[in-house]
């Protein structure tokens, strides 16, 4: 019996085992990935963008004269159009009437300003039809002195001198003239044209004096038509001849006490007509003048009472010899408290 042959196994060759599959597929991998980083790199390398800065940017003090360069070269190259003019020397076919002769309130010469009490120069515009100040609200006229104001108080002076000095009275007699025959009838004319003039939205109020001070109502009012023909037909009836002192207060003509009126109804502006002869009793009989200091302290300390000072016009009505004192009293009054001075000569005036 033949002897068996043992059978021979087929070994498998390397490259085919499964190590060697796996690291191939590694290496493959990691082949693919590199050569995929370098050609990502290469591109992105070759298309990045660089910024280019442009030139630096001037200072503003550069920027200006560049700017005052351009427009003197912009000028030079386009001058202005200049419109043409029709010039002719023929004689005009119309001709305008000359205008007529106003005749003039004489005035005196302008005082030097002076210091008010807030510490600001003011001046004083004497000479009919001047504004007095830069007030602001609805116009207002009162002989010449025109301003602006939403609220005003009139002070009317109805000493005995206003009436005897025009003949209206005479001392010791009382009145000879009443009512519209009176020469004091032109204070009063122009009094109800201030009211007649004022619109709804101005308050006013009205202050008579002589030994005693009086106010028309005790607070402004609102220039209604009712309220304006109120007042008028006050200003006819009750602006007459003297008003009697107040109980334990001596009389005279107390401009004093007439500014403490007129500045407790806390005015804007502030219109005050008198002839300038401001006394006081004395107790042992006769007047004295007031000195101008006390008038001026009156109205120093009604400025202290207001949240904005009010302004004082004065009117030097001149009814009879004029007084340099007087006169002299009544401008630094108004250039003190920022107003106008005016002088109108009274009709029927005594010399």
């Amino acid at each position: 019996m033949a002897a068996v042959q043992p059978v021979r196994s087929k070994r498998k060759a390397w490259w085919r085992s499964r190590p060697f599959l796996i690291i191939s597929i590694g290496l493959h991998l990691l082949f693919g990935l590199g050569a995929g980083y370098l050609v990502v790199s290469h591109y992105s390398s070759a298309r990045k963008l660089t910024f280019a800065a442009g030139p630096k940017s001037p200072n503003p003090s550069e920027r200006a004269l560049q700017h005052h360069v351009q427009m003197q070269q912009k000028s030079k190259s386009a001058p202005a159009a200049v419109p043409k003019r029709v010039l002719t020397t023929g004689a005009a076919k119309i001709e305008l009437p000359p205008m007529p002769s106003i005749p003039g309130v004489e005035t005196g010469p302008p005082i030097p300003k002076m210091a008010a009490a807030g510490g600001a120069g003011v001046g004083i515009g004497p000479g009919t039809g001047s504004l007095g100040g830069t007030g602001t609200g609805a116009a207002i006229n009162f002989f010449g002195i025109k301003d602006k104001s939403n609220s005003v108080v009139v002070m009317i002076d109805v000493s005995g001198s206003m009436f005897e000095r025009t003949g209206d009275a005479e001392r010791g007699k009382g009145l000879v003239k009443r009512g519209a025959e009176q020469s004091f009838q032109k204070v009063r004319d122009e009094a109800i044209k201030l009211v007649q003039s004022l619109s709804p939205a101005v308050n006013f109020g009205i202050v008579r004096w002589s030994g005693g001070a009086y106010s028309w109502k005790p607070e402004l009012v609102p220039a209604t038509e009712e309220n304006k023909k109120e007042a008028i037909d006050h200003i006819q009836r009750k602006i007459d001849y003297q008003s009697a002192p107040k109980k334990d207060r001596p009389g005279g003509t107390r401009h004093d006490y007439a500014l403490e009126e007129a500045f407790k109804l806390k005015p804007q502006t502030i219109y005050m007509l008198t002839d300038g002869n401001a006394t006081a009793s004395q107790a042992a009989g006769g007047l004295a003048s007031i000195p101008a200091e006390d008038i001026f302290r009156v109205a120093d300390e009604g400025q202290k009472t207001l949240s904005k000072r009010a302004k004082i016009h004065v009117i030097y009505y001149l009814n009879g010899k004029e007084k340099a004192d007087e006169r002299q009293m009544l401008m630094n009054l108004a250039a003190r408290n920022g107003g106008a001075f005016n002088k109108v000569e009274a009709p029927g005036r005594s010399y």
